[in-house]
């Protein structure tokens, strides 16, 4: 089963030339992080519509700051947690699923802070936030009924990119693993360490 396209939304947007903008320096951070955080989860509700979507945290950052007409000069880094954090607890506030759980970074593995959200939300931070993740996301398509969910309800999907890159990775470990070798005949012992044809 493959994921789809990583991809911001569709949006009608006001030209970016005729935008009367703001700077967050003018509204204050809080403010700010209270619009973006609406105005990102307009996005993600938009991909929660659709089996298998997902969201580039880069599309997010420059998503919510059109959207409101509140802009930043600070790094992406510096703001988008907080805002992915407020996007979270609304979810949670309205008995939902994470929807922050469909923003991936380019590589589609989670955005960094999502193991913390998920820690400051539930008490407990996942051992592999990305496998906790494809379960978010998946009890998200389900909640809002996607379009494309097959009849079964579907199943927690690791996206292609990373599920390709952590394939890669898994067998340059199997590559880089010492070889047991019999001191005697130099051939490869089991995992036993008693060689088969000396003993």
């Amino acid at each position: 089963m493959s994921t789809s396209d990583v991809a911001a939304p569709d949006q009608n947007l006001p030209d970016v030339e005729e935008r009367a903008w703001r700077d967050v320096s003018d509204v204050g951070i809080a403010t700010a992080r209270t619009e973006w955080a609406g105005a990102a989860r307009e996005m993600l509700l938009r991909a929660a519509g659709k089996y298998q979507a997902l969201v580039q945290h880069k599309d997010i950052a420059t998503g919510v700051q059109e959207l409101t007409g509140i802009r930043t000069k600070q790094p992406t880094r510096q703001w988008i947690g907080g805002v992915l954090a407020e996007v979270s607890a609304e979810s949670l506030r309205r008995g939902e699923p994470m929807l922050s759980a469909l923003c991936v970074n380019a590589d589609e593995s989670v955005f960094d802070g999502y193991a913390a959200i998920v820690g400051a939300a539930t008490g407990t931070t996942p051992p592999d936030p990305d496998v906790h993740a494809s379960h978010e996301r998946l009890a998200v398509y389900r909640h809002f009924q996607a379009a494309g969910l097959p009849a079964d309800g579907g199943s927690p999907v690791i996206p292609s990119k990373l599920s390709a890159a952590r394939g890669r990775a898994r067998k340059a470990a199997i590559a880089e693993r010492p070889i047991n070798k019999c001191p005697r005949c130099n051939l490869q012992t089991p995992a036993s360490g008693i060689c088969d044809t000396c003993d």
